[in-house]
């Protein structure tokens, strides 16, 4: 049984904002720096930990693809072999990711979008798993809660920081049940945790904004890859620990998180995928609301790499074409761009 060395997860950088400090203390947490690119890293560090002690030679997963990105690595430095059932349309940076590490990538149109099929899945996995005493890897603490737990060390390493907001961008409610649970565990006054969600999958924040403690499945329209999660895995939890905290359920459009990403890559030199800017364009629409002193501090959740979602990278590029120039007249050209 190999022993267990991580890649080298956690512990990520936290820069302060330039193109937000006109507005109170604005910070990232660069999470986009974990060893595969995403906070994913703690999880499957935390949960691989657990499957080497048990021997596992095998193991299922879902994701909409940094999960599966994660597992793939991990899977690889301790030859387990990977199963992975993702959407059909998960972006072509996580499904290069997966299949380089060896993973079997198994896509399923309409998982992940559709809550029925997505419940289908679930379920035919958790049967197998169950059936060949194979782990079932989901980033959920009702499947894996010792994994998720690892994510919770988020709040240990911005405890020092006293931070007034956290923003945390919002798909399975996974990760935010993580880092308010990681405040609480500390016993020490907790920041103000604030879930941000695409508006085209709204399960947590609907519950919030209605007031209500239940949590409705619904059909996601969003096309931020990774945030779109229809189905309850965490969501419930994450609406009750947003209550506890005092945080506020923040709807983001589409529009609103890429209009974020091209910020975060042209004004703070910080690249990551959409899911990756969810967080900031959440802080943004508090701050208009009012939510966010100008004296307070905050700090937002940059959770995925931005090699990630090329397809979101190269509509950015697109904006800001490289030219053609022939050299005779590139001194003429240089000079014009210069001035």
């Amino acid at each position: 049984m190999p022993s267990f060395k991580s890649l080298g997860e956690g512990n990520t950088p936290l820069v302060q904002s330039i193109s937000g400090s006109s507005f109170g203390e604005l910070w990232f947490k660069l999470e986009n720096c974990n060893p595969s690119g995403s906070y994913k890293d703690r999880f499957i560090a935390a949960e691989m930990r657990r499957l080497v002690q048990r021997g596992a030679k095998a193991c299922l997963a879902t994701s909409s693809g940094n999960t599966g990105s994660s597992l793939a690595a991990y899977s690889a430095r301790f030859g387990i072999k990977c199963l992975i059932v993702v959407n059909a349309d998960a972006p072509t940076g996580k499904l290069a990711q997966m299949l380089a590490h060896g993973a079997h990538v198994l896509r399923v149109p309409g998982f992940v979008s559709d809550a029925n099929i997505s419940t289908t899945v679930f379920d035919v996995l958790r049967s197998l798993s169950s059936t060949y005493s194979v782990p079932l890897v989901v980033s959920a603490f009702r499947v894996c809660p010792e994994g998720m737990r690892g994510v919770e060390t988020i709040a240990a390493e911005l405890l020092a920081h006293k931070p007034d907001h956290i923003f945390v961008p919002v798909g399975g409610g996974g990760l935010y049940s993580a880092v308010v649970q990681g405040f609480l565990n500390h016993k020490q006054p907790s920041p103000r945790v604030h879930a941000v969600q695409p508006e085209g999958c709204l399960t947590l924040v609907a519950g919030y904004l209605n007031n209500s403690t239940d949590i409705q499945c619904v059909q996601s329209t969003t096309r931020i890859s990774g945030l779109s999660v229809p189905n309850d895995l965490d969501a419930s939890r994450g609406l009750r620990l947003l209550r506890q905290c005092n945080g506020t359920g923040i709807p983001v459009s589409d529009d609103d998180v890429f209009a974020a990403q091209k910020l975060l890559a042209h004004e703070e030199g910080i690249y990551c995928e959409p899911a990756g800017a969810t967080a900031f364009a959440g802080w943004r629409r508090a701050v208009k609301q009012g939510i966010v002193g100008e004296s307070e501090r905050s700090i937002c959740l940059v959770t995925g790499h931005g090699f990630k979602d090329p397809d979101s990278i190269e509509r950015l590029a697109e904006s800001n074409p490289s030219l053609i120039i022939e050299a005779p007249k590139l001194a003429e050209t240089i000079i014009r761009l210069l001035s």
